[in-house]
């Protein structure tokens, strides 16, 4: 998948933070002006070519690829220093809140995060990027490719969750729900992993995401 040139991660990889700084999903993240001096040295000493790494040029911005048991980019090591931050599509969905996503990855990558797990759906819930199977709120998708945007200004790559186990966002519930109005008869929210019309509900899901 690639949109404004980025292209997406879609590994599921092991994140990891510097002891030093913390997330918060309303107040933005890192704060504190020490802690991120502290955290910056770390990651400069820890990663060899952390500052190869801040000088990547766009055409040089690849897939992260895999050489044995080492993520390469450009034939060249990249460590996984990443950060969860499920919020960033809502917050950029409404013009008050956008800058806020800005903020969160300018100061991830003034101390050398190169990964940010988030968001890439919501389904049926308030200010839903997916309405209903298939139908979906432009506002949203656009909120969606400036996260996307804004990533790839900041030399961060994106882990994008697509559906959630639980019910915040929607996810196989909504799933669900959306079959028993069907007139399906399902009992179970697991039925979203087997039943072929919510199996063909989420590829087109996908497909949506990927073809944007």
């Amino acid at each position: 998948m690639e949109r404004f040139g980025v292209r997406i991660i879609s590994l599921v990889l092991l994140l990891m933070l510097p002891k030093n700084l913390s997330a918060n999903a309303f107040g933005g993240i890192m704060k504190d002006e020490e802690a991120l001096k502290e955290g910056q040295n770390e990651m400069e000493n820890s990663i060899p070519n952390y500052g190869e790494m801040r000088d990547v040029k766009d055409d040089d911005w690849q897939m992260v690829q895999k050489k044995g048991n080492q993520f390469v980019v450009n034939d060249k090591p990249f460590y996984v220093n990443g950060f969860n931050t499920y919020w960033l599509m809502v917050f950029a969905a409404d013009e008050s809140t956008r800058g806020k996503v800005t903020e969160v990855f300018k100061q991830a990558s003034s101390v050398g995060m190169t990964v940010c797990r988030t968001w890439a759906f919501n389904d049926g819930q308030w200010r839903a990027l997916q309405k209903s199977p298939s139908v979906y709120d432009e506002v949203v998708f656009k909120a969606l490719d400036f996260v996307v945007s804004e990533a790839k200004k900041y030399k961060i790559r994106l882990i994008l969750s697509l559906t959630n186990n639980w019910e915040a966002y929607g996810g196989k519930a909504q799933y669900v729900k959306w079959g028993n109005a069907a007139g399906l008869n399902l009992t179970s929210d697991d039925d979203f992993f087997s039943h072929p019309t919510l199996r063909s509900y989420y590829k087109a899901h996908v497909k949506a995401n990927c073809a944007q």
